[in-house]
């Protein structure tokens, strides 16, 4: 008698494991990502808490499509031809080309390997750093820094680096 009811009961907790498996991984991907798409001239704002300054802005993303990430200090855009572009600002920076060579781990972590192609950029607004491309797939990226923050910024996708200007021109420590 204590066996058969021992099966019984093990597969009905069985049962009850994959449902509180399976419904919830069913429904996720049943639900549309939630995005938001950016009006012309508006700014996509980021903040890392630590020293002052700590928040910064950038545009030239008029009618990508921003994602919901529920972190202050990264966005996530869909844009044109299948492009993403991820922005992330980290706070307490003292040494640039340490953050620099920290934030491509990071992006190759996030993403996919990227490598310094030995560009530079800068904004009129102080922000300044190496560019970097997709080591193993299509993208650019630069790592900017100012002050006490790093920004990296990464857009995939093939002739992404007309995305990437506007982007790190316009990227400024918020007022």
């Amino acid at each position: 008698m204590g066996a058969g009811r021992d099966w019984w009961r093990a597969g009905v907790i069985l049962g009850i494991v994959g449902v509180l498996i399976v419904v919830p991984a069913v429904l996720a991907a049943l639900v549309p990502t939630r995005q938001t798409p950016v009006p012309p001239g508006a700014t996509i704002r980021l903040s890392a808490p630590g020293q002052s300054p700590e928040t910064i802005e950038f545009s030239g993303v008029d009618g990508w499509q921003q994602r919901t990430t529920g972190d202050r200090t990264t966005a996530v855009l869909d844009g044109p031809h299948g492009r993403i572009l991820i922005a992330t600002v980290v706070n307490g920076v003292t040494d640039f080309a340490t953050a620099a060579q920290w934030r491509r781990k990071v992006l190759g972590a996030q993403t996919f390997p990227v490598r310094e192609d030995g560009g530079k950029i800068a904004n009129t607004y102080g922000f300044a750093g190496p560019t970097c491309r997709g080591a193993t797939r299509p993208g650019v990226c630069a790592i900017l820094g100012n002050h006490n923050l790093a920004v990296s910024v990464l857009i995939s996708g093939t002739d992404s680096g007309a995305d990437l200007q506007p982007i790190a021109y316009s990227l400024r420590v918020a007022s």
